[in-house]
């Protein structure tokens, strides 16, 4: 697991991000990105996930087919307060077929520098203290998110944004089948 805060340091993508007002989409709007190497760059989300992981020392990305991503947006007074434990997996695949086939890498981002309480991200360690991680503006957490249960435990006050990214080495069912959107 790798927690980096003060992440970005392009202070114009952090402007962009928060004036985008597409940026945060309805929870569980899932999307689909083949990446930099097949097509272009052409939104904020790419932007921050070409910012991310083309230049990283995280993770060797031959064999990478792309990248699945969703915001979420938590809060007292929204649709979702909190997120229940999972894993991420395809999940369309899994629901036909009972297969568990998971993403290689998970990433959670926090861009938004409005106040909230509580919206912590754990993560359990396979059997090891659980990792409670503090949803902080400019952080980034990057983690086996198929490998290990995680969730978002309930936001108190105000609202807690984030954008999910899970990369693939193979593509998801729903992006075969065309269900999941792709940008």
């Amino acid at each position: 697991m790798v927690i980096i805060d003060d992440f970005i340091k392009d202070q114009n993508l952090l402007n962009d991000i928060n004036k985008d007002s597409t940026f945060f989409g309805p929870n569980g709007n899932f999307m689909w990105w083949d990446g930099w190497w097949n097509s272009p760059v052409d939104t904020v989300k790419k932007r921050l996930i070409e910012y991310i992981w083309k230049d990283n020392s995280f993770l060797d990305l031959k064999g990478i087919f792309g990248f699945e991503y969703w915001t979420g947006v938590y809060g007292p007074s929204k649709e979702h307060k909190d997120l229940p434990t999972h894993f991420d997996k395809d999940e369309l695949l899994y629901e036909e077929t009972g297969k568990m086939v998971s993403p290689v890498m998970g990433t959670v981002f926090y861009p938004s520098p409005i106040p909230f309480e509580g919206g912590y991200l754990e993560i359990d360690s396979k059997g090891e203290k659980t990792e409670v991680i503090q949803a902080k503006y400019n952080r980034l957490v990057i983690f086996p998110a198929g490998d290990l249960p995680h969730r978002v435990t309930p936001v108190l006050s105000g609202t807690r944004h984030a954008i999910a990214i899970n990369l693939w080495n193979q593509v998801p069912l729903a992006v075969e089948r065309n269900i999941m959107t792709i940008e």
